[in-house]
């Protein structure tokens, strides 16, 4: 059980034993929440797993500057992506770390025609602060513009979904029309 107002601190330690037991033969770890001997990842790959997070407080954007590799976000206009980037990047560099340039992405929903009342509650719920509109793409060439304004505030991995309970079968045949030519 993690003690109230802890949880971002355990995630942390948490982390760092991750950390250790993908680079180290035989890692030790002795923290506040966790005391960890011989701890291995075997077989070790090399070179290490990367370590990706997703989030977009403060707190979270922090802690993946200073302890992930890699960062997914969600919900987020193309503007409030790249001040997540740049704020890991900052947070990196404080930390005396870099995150590469190609490790910042975003999961992206596409939908094929209006938008469900219910998705847009859902939506609402998570973002109260913006138009559905903004975070779920109506239609493939709505995808597309917003592709291009991710790229521009520096994002390069994608992870491409359907929303309002499409096909998987069709989508993934539309996936591959819409978006193989698009390999950056």
């Amino acid at each position: 059980v993690v003690p109230d107002g802890e949880r971002a601190a355990v995630f942390d330690e948490s982390l760092r034993v991750l950390r250790s037991a993908l680079v180290e033969d035989s890692a030790s770890y002795s923290g506040r929440y966790f005391n960890v001997n011989g701890a291995a990842v075997a077989p070790r790959p090399v070179p290490p797993l990367d370590i990706w997070l997703g989030g977009s407080a403060p707190a979270a954007l922090r802690r993946i500057g200073e302890l992930g590799d890699g960062w997914l976000g969600s919900f987020l206009t193309p503007s409030e992506a790249r001040a997540g980037r740049e704020a890991i990047q900052h947070a990196a560099a404080q930390a005396g770390r870099e995150i590469e340039p190609d490790h910042f992405g975003i999961s992206l929903a596409v939908i094929d025609g209006e938008l469900p009342t219910e998705l847009a509650a859902a939506v609402r719920k998570r973002r109260p602060d913006l138009d559905p509109g903004e975070l779920i793409a109506a239609g493939w060439d709505q995808l597309h513009r917003r592709l291009d304004g991710y790229i521009d505030a520096g994002l390069t991995k994608f992870v491409i979904r359907p929303a309002g309970g499409a096909s998987v079968d069709g989508f993934i045949d539309r996936f591959v029309t819409e978006l193989v030519g698009r390999r950056n």
